[in-house]
């Protein structure tokens, strides 16, 4: 059993930054935004980034004192995602029939050990991370700031520049997860 019995709880001990939490949402989740992304020209590689990518936005948001889920926890997941991998499958102009889904019943579930290696990997590969391209991704994700708002802060020419940076920076963070030898088997 589950020391997070209600979603409550769940995301109290998000908001503590506790490793069981992380990883009680990524036994949960993950294999729904896995399905979601494979199901629509992904790959196991595009959905393991666009969950990182979706945790880190919940990160920011439980940050704030304000954030109230209006939803479930899976349906908040699940509509970031959903709007990420529409915009991705946008930008690369894949021409293909967006399909949504309820989640199957009998997804598999990762074991314990290898969500535990997945959250300790991206732990490490956020600290190793530059300190500008941290302090840019923590004011879009967590502070949700415009990039105006961080152009102005982080003294880029404009905001179209900020946006770049956040592209790269978060192109660095995917690359730094992906050249540690365990992220061979996530």
């Amino acid at each position: 059993m589950s020391a997070y019995n209600s979603e409550t709880e769940l995301l109290a001990g998000l908001r503590k930054g506790e490793s069981a939490a992380f990883r009680r949402v990524y036994v949960l989740h993950y294999n729904m935004v896995r399905h979601l992304v494979i199901s629509n020209s992904g790959r196991e590689e595009d959905a393991k980034d666009l969950f990182q990518e979706a945790l880190v936005v919940l990160f920011g948001q439980l940050s704030g004192e304000a954030f109230t889920l209006s939803s479930s926890l899976k349906t908040w997941l699940y509509a970031v995602c959903r709007n990420k991998w529409l915009k991705q499958l946008e930008k690369n102009k894949r021409n293909v029939r967006f399909t949504d889904f309820e989640p199957a019943e009998n997804i598999s579930v990762p074991a314990e050990k290898e969500v535990d290696e997945h959250h300790s990997l991206l732990r490490k590969s956020l600290e190793q991370l530059g300190v500008q391209c941290r302090k840019l991704l923590l004011l879009f994700y967590y502070f949700h700031k415009s990039m105006d708002e961080i152009a102005a802060e982080l003294h880029y020419t404009n905001a179209d520049n900020a946006k770049a940076q956040k592209y790269k920076c978060l192109q660095k963070l995917k690359s730094i997860y992906r050249q540690n030898p365990a992220a061979d088997g996530h």
